[in-house]
């Protein structure tokens, strides 16, 4: 006699799974914002240095 097989879960309904239209919008942002981090500092550092703040 044969037992019933256990049902199979499918693992790919079960997980989320982003879009790859999601990631890349959230790696933009992320891009666009370590850039504009990165110019601000520059200015920050540019500008404390003109005013004689720090010194290089």
């Amino acid at each position: 006699m044969k037992t019933e097989n256990p049902p199979t879960q499918n693992t790919e309904s079960t997980t989320q799974h982003k879009s790859k239209d999601e990631l890349n919008q959230e790696t933009a942002v992320e891009f666009s914002l370590g850039i504009a981090l990165g110019v601000i500092t520059i200015i920050l550092a540019a500008a404390t240095a003109y005013f004689g703040l720090i010194r290089f």
